[in-house]
């Protein structure tokens, strides 16, 4: 039955049998089109980060302790959200960054910093 364990085998056999020899390789369009795809990522959440930086800056609606309290409570979420964007941000500015080291090495040239790429590509 699927799932069960055979009788007479062990540890060991079940062990080996699951190491796959598997292997994978990116040729050097594969690799553009991910560092371009992770640069897309950064780019949204770039604009995220800018339209979402207003959600830590609300302020009361009225002069009272409910309303600084609701207040204050928004803005710490607004906060940990922003930070939480900031973080996701840089994750996939690494990975582009990965990417672009492992196509520089294919092509057996210098590293390229994939920040000032995309500022170039945006003309910043």
């Amino acid at each position: 039955m699927a799932g069960e364990l055979h009788r007479g085998e062990g540890l060991q056999e079940i062990a080996q049998a699951s190491q796959a020899q598997g292997s994978f390789s990116f040729n050097e369009e594969d690799l553009r089109s991910l560092i371009q795809r992770w640069l897309d990522l950064t780019d949204n959440y770039g604009a995220s980060i800018a339209t979402a930086d207003r959600m830590s800056r609300i302020k009361p609606p009225g002069d009272d302790f409910a309303s600084e309290a609701h207040a204050a409570a928004a803005n710490t979420s607004g906060t940990s959200y922003v930070e939480y964007l900031k973080a996701n941000w840089q994750y996939c500015q690494d990975q582009a960054q990965l990417f672009q080291d492992a196509l520089d090495d294919y092509l057996g040239v210098e590293h390229t910093n994939v920040a000032d790429m995309d500022k170039n590509s945006r003309g910043v």
